[in-house]
């Protein structure tokens, strides 16, 4: 075994180490675990929901999967994000084959761009394979001439818009385009002219049940609001409005394919500059299935450096890998996949939320709203600003018992302290738990032990419980 495939072996069993032991990310992976969550509780496998909430982010696949997975691995982390590492094998695997049908050598590496979509529970590993495989199918139905390969082309293109929406097309049909140009019998072998209702019926089978199933709401929200909301407006401010937005996209994507194709952007632009002379066909496959899709997003109001990943296996098919690239890509995808650990572990959120889910009383956490923290502590945190719900204890950010004062005594001291990373705000963030009692004078239950008493100011009760954490006796004042 050469260097390059000791290398990327090495740094695969890296990033499984990494999915099976890192916390979920914040914010997209604990929404589709508890999505997934809820999926397993309820049986209903046709709508995702949060909190009982639909879920119109991204379409179904993704969920089928991670629910099949989870089934398998319960109760780990690795079961919502094993779908995207075995995405990833066959993404790489896809891409290598891609490169041969379209150059006549397989190129492929391992790049950072992939690695992180492959240990992430998100739909960009799915997506990017699927996508792979399309255009794949594609390329081997316009060279054959025959119609098993537009067939597959057609369903895997369906299959792709399941997974995440308007991705697929948006990086396969221009590099179709690019590699059949004017030439009519490409284009008569690869678009039959059941092609496209075959994509269709393949979405339309979950999606029509689906949108009936929540009276319209899918269509108006997981359209209107995460496809063409996202496309004129920057969504949850993922962006820039207007002329200086569309002028940023460019650079903005090429700044991301350098980091996630890192380390072959040179290449890419050596071929660009030479490559239309040697082979014009391969040359507008990879200019029109970079470019395009790039020129497109960059109009797009909501950016996000993940959009580009699609690109990358025709960065393989430009580029010509080397056997130190090769080794290049599969480091900077470890170390990146080991940063992402330690970052993680790091996290307050999910020993906050596992403890919380193990206490004999409800825990208010307004207003963190954290989706990771919500999912691991379950059914047991109430995240809505309510006063009568029969928490037994409180979660808060360091510095926001200035909020609370009518809740708290002026006294009272936390009985557990959580600090580290909040990865999705770029910060340092410290939880503190405190013990209460929240509830009217006639539920006041102080449990065996404990004692209750009506507090001088009137506006709630004094708590003295020793039925909370072990060792831990504390005071606090409820308002009513």
């Amino acid at each position: 075994m050469n260097a390059p495939r000791i290398a990327t072996v090495l740094a695969l069993a890296i990033l499984l180490a990494v999915a099976a032991w890192a916390p979920l990310v914040d914010r997209d992976e604990p929404r589709y675990a508890q999505a997934v969550r809820e999926m397993h509780q309820s049986a209903d496998l046709l709508v995702p929901k949060n909190f009982g909430q639909l879920r119109p982010d991204k379409p179904i696949l993704i969920y089928w999967l991670q629910w099949a997975a989870t089934a398998l691995v319960e109760g780990r982390e690795l079961g919502f994000r094993l779908p995207s590492f075995l995405a990833l094998l066959a993404w790489l695997w896809l891409a290598a084959q891609l490169a041969q049908e379209l150059c006549g050598e397989k190129r492929c590496a391992l790049l950072p761009g992939m690695a992180l979509a492959g240990v992430l529970a998100t739909p960009d590993a799915l997506v990017g394979a699927l996508t792979t495989a399309s255009l794949l199918a594609f390329v081997r139905a316009a060279k054959c001439r025959h119609p098993r390969w537009a067939f597959l082309a057609w369903l895997l293109f369906g299959l792709g818009v399941l997974a995440k929406g308007p991705v697929t097309p948006l990086f396969v049909l221009p590099a179709l385009a690019g590699y059949c140009g004017r030439d009519k019998e490409l284009w008569r072998a690869a678009v039959p002219w059941w092609g496209p209702l075959l994509s269709a019926a393949v979405v339309a089978a979950w999606f029509l049940p689906a949108n009936l199933a929540t009276h319209g709401e899918l269509a108006r929200l997981g359209l209107g609001k995460h496809v063409v909301q996202r496309a004129v407006s920057p969504l949850e401010s993922h962006g820039i409005r207007g002329p200086l937005g569309v002028l940023l996209g460019p650079p903005f994507y090429v700044a991301s394919l350098a980091v996630a194709g890192f380390p072959l952007l040179l290449n890419l632009v050596r071929f660009l500059r030479a490559g239309e002379k040697k082979d014009p066909q391969l040359w507008r496959t990879v200019v029109w299935g970079v470019l395009g899709p790039m020129a497109v997003l960059s109009v797009v109001a909501t950016k996000l450096p993940h959009y580009i990943l699609p690109a990358l296996p025709l960065l393989f098919v430009a580029a010509r890998p080397t056997r130190g690239q090769q080794v290049a890509g599969a480091i900077a995808s470890a170390v990146l996949a080991l940063g992402l650990l330690l970052l993680t572990l790091g996290t307050p959120y999910r020993p906050a939320g596992l403890l919380v889910r193990r206490l004999p009383q409800l825990t208010c956490a307004f207003p963190l709203q954290e989706p990771s923290l919500r999912f691991y502590a379950g059914e047991k945190l109430i995240v809505t600003p309510s006063t009568n719900g029969g928490c037994g204890f409180w979660l808060l950010r360091a510095g926001e018992e200035e909020k609370l004062r009518g809740f708290l005594a002026p006294n009272a001291q936390p009985i557990r302290t959580f600090s580290g990373w909040n990865l999705a705000k770029g910060r340092k963030e410290t939880l503190r738990l405190y013990q209460l009692k929240i509830g009217r004078r006639e539920k006041e239950n102080p449990g065996p032990g404990g004692s209750s008493a009506e507090s001088p100011t009137g506006r709630g009760f004094i708590l003295a419980a020793k039925n909370g954490l072990p060792s831990t006796r504390r005071t606090a004042i409820l308002a009513r």
